[in-house]
Protein backbone atom coordinates (compact mmCIF):
# COMPACT_ATOMS: atom_id res chain seq x y z
CA UNK A 1 0.00 0.00 0.00
CA UNK A 2 1.70 3.27 -1.06
CA UNK A 3 1.60 6.04 1.70
CA UNK A 4 -0.72 8.60 -0.43
CA UNK A 5 -3.87 8.73 1.56
CA UNK A 6 -6.95 8.95 -0.41
CA UNK A 7 -10.70 10.77 0.74
CA UNK A 8 -11.95 10.05 4.47
CA UNK A 9 -15.34 10.68 5.65
CA UNK A 10 -15.37 13.21 8.04
CA UNK A 11 -17.85 14.54 10.85
CA UNK A 12 -21.39 13.59 10.23
CA UNK A 13 -23.75 16.54 10.41
CA UNK A 14 -27.00 17.13 11.19
CA UNK A 15 -29.12 20.36 11.91
CA UNK A 16 -31.90 19.92 14.65
CA UNK A 17 -33.93 22.89 16.58
CA UNK A 18 -34.68 19.77 19.26
CA UNK A 19 -30.69 19.82 19.35
CA UNK A 20 -30.29 19.29 23.27
CA UNK A 21 -32.87 16.53 22.52
CA UNK A 22 -31.17 14.84 19.85
CA UNK A 23 -27.60 15.39 21.46
CA UNK A 24 -28.93 13.65 24.47
CA UNK A 25 -30.31 10.58 22.57
CA UNK A 26 -26.57 10.29 20.81
CA UNK A 27 -25.24 10.72 24.32
CA UNK A 28 -27.33 7.88 26.35
CA UNK A 29 -28.36 5.91 23.80
CA UNK A 30 -25.61 5.42 21.07
CA UNK A 31 -22.92 6.44 24.18
CA UNK A 32 -21.31 8.72 22.15
CA UNK A 33 -19.14 11.55 24.39
CA UNK A 34 -17.98 15.29 23.62
CA UNK A 35 -18.61 18.96 24.10
CA UNK A 36 -21.75 21.57 23.79
CA UNK A 37 -20.87 24.68 22.13
CA UNK A 38 -23.05 27.67 21.40
CA UNK A 39 -24.45 25.89 18.59
CA UNK A 40 -23.83 22.91 17.77
CA UNK A 41 -22.32 19.82 19.87
CA UNK A 42 -19.71 17.38 18.70
CA UNK A 43 -19.80 14.34 19.54
CA UNK A 44 -17.16 11.64 19.41
CA UNK A 45 -17.76 7.95 17.93
CA UNK A 46 -14.57 5.79 17.32
CA UNK A 47 -13.95 6.35 13.96
CA UNK A 48 -15.67 9.69 12.84
CA UNK A 49 -17.13 12.35 14.77
CA UNK A 50 -21.67 13.68 14.74
CA UNK A 51 -21.79 17.27 15.13
CA UNK A 52 -25.73 18.48 16.09
CA UNK A 53 -25.96 21.87 14.95
CA UNK A 54 -28.75 24.33 15.47
CA UNK A 55 -30.82 25.06 12.17
CA UNK A 56 -29.70 28.83 12.80
CA UNK A 57 -25.91 27.67 11.94
CA UNK A 58 -24.97 30.73 9.44
CA UNK A 59 -21.95 29.76 7.80
CA UNK A 60 -23.81 26.91 6.17
CA UNK A 61 -25.96 27.93 3.43
CA UNK A 62 -29.64 27.64 4.29
CA UNK A 63 -30.62 24.33 1.95
CA UNK A 64 -28.05 22.80 3.82
CA UNK A 65 -29.87 23.61 7.38
CA UNK A 66 -33.05 22.70 6.35
CA UNK A 67 -32.40 19.37 5.26
CA UNK A 68 -33.90 16.47 6.75
CA UNK A 69 -31.15 13.41 7.46
CA UNK A 70 -27.27 14.22 8.01
CA UNK A 71 -24.71 15.95 6.55
CA UNK A 72 -21.66 13.32 5.39
CA UNK A 73 -18.37 15.32 5.31
CA UNK A 74 -15.34 14.05 2.96
CA UNK A 75 -11.80 14.80 4.17
CA UNK A 76 -9.55 15.38 0.72
CA UNK A 77 -5.82 16.18 0.14
CA UNK A 78 -6.87 18.41 -2.60
CA UNK A 79 -9.90 20.71 -1.62
CA UNK A 80 -9.35 23.50 -3.68
CA UNK A 81 -9.09 20.96 -7.15
CA UNK A 82 -12.48 19.03 -5.91
CA UNK A 83 -13.87 22.81 -5.46
CA UNK A 84 -13.02 23.71 -8.83
CA UNK A 85 -14.60 20.10 -10.37
CA UNK A 86 -17.64 20.76 -8.27
CA UNK A 87 -17.88 23.91 -9.46
CA UNK A 88 -17.60 22.96 -13.06
CA UNK A 89 -20.23 20.74 -13.44
CA UNK A 90 -22.57 23.03 -11.05
CA UNK A 91 -22.40 20.90 -8.04
CA UNK A 92 -21.24 23.76 -5.69
CA UNK A 93 -23.48 25.35 -3.17
CA UNK A 94 -22.31 28.27 -1.27
CA UNK A 95 -18.82 29.63 -1.18
CA UNK A 96 -15.37 27.99 -1.24
CA UNK A 97 -14.65 28.75 3.00
CA UNK A 98 -11.04 28.43 2.08
CA UNK A 99 -10.78 24.14 3.92
CA UNK A 100 -14.03 23.31 2.98
CA UNK A 101 -16.90 24.02 0.55
CA UNK A 102 -20.44 22.15 0.11
CA UNK A 103 -21.91 20.32 -2.81
CA UNK A 104 -25.14 18.59 -3.93
CA UNK A 105 -24.28 14.85 -5.14
CA UNK A 106 -26.23 13.83 -8.37
CA UNK A 107 -29.16 12.65 -6.35
CA UNK A 108 -29.62 16.25 -4.53
CA UNK A 109 -27.85 15.03 -1.23
CA UNK A 110 -25.59 17.52 0.18
CA UNK A 111 -22.30 16.68 1.31
CA UNK A 112 -19.36 18.64 3.15
CA UNK A 113 -16.17 18.70 1.42
CA UNK A 114 -12.88 19.45 3.58
CA UNK A 115 -9.16 19.82 3.49
CA UNK A 116 -7.39 16.65 4.85
CA UNK A 117 -4.69 17.86 6.28
CA UNK A 118 -2.81 15.74 9.66
CA UNK A 119 -2.97 18.81 11.62
CA UNK A 120 -7.36 19.56 11.01
CA UNK A 121 -10.05 17.75 12.91
CA UNK A 122 -12.41 19.76 10.81
CA UNK A 123 -12.93 21.64 14.18
CA UNK A 124 -14.70 24.87 12.79
CA UNK A 125 -15.86 27.52 15.03
CA UNK A 126 -19.50 27.87 14.38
Amino acid sequence: MSGERGAHVGPVMLFSPRRREVERFYREIVGLTGDARDDSTWLDATNAQVVVHDPTDRQTPEEVRSQIGVVVWFGVLDVRAAYERARHEGLVLGDFQGDFFFARDPDGRFVGIYTLEDHHGHDHEH
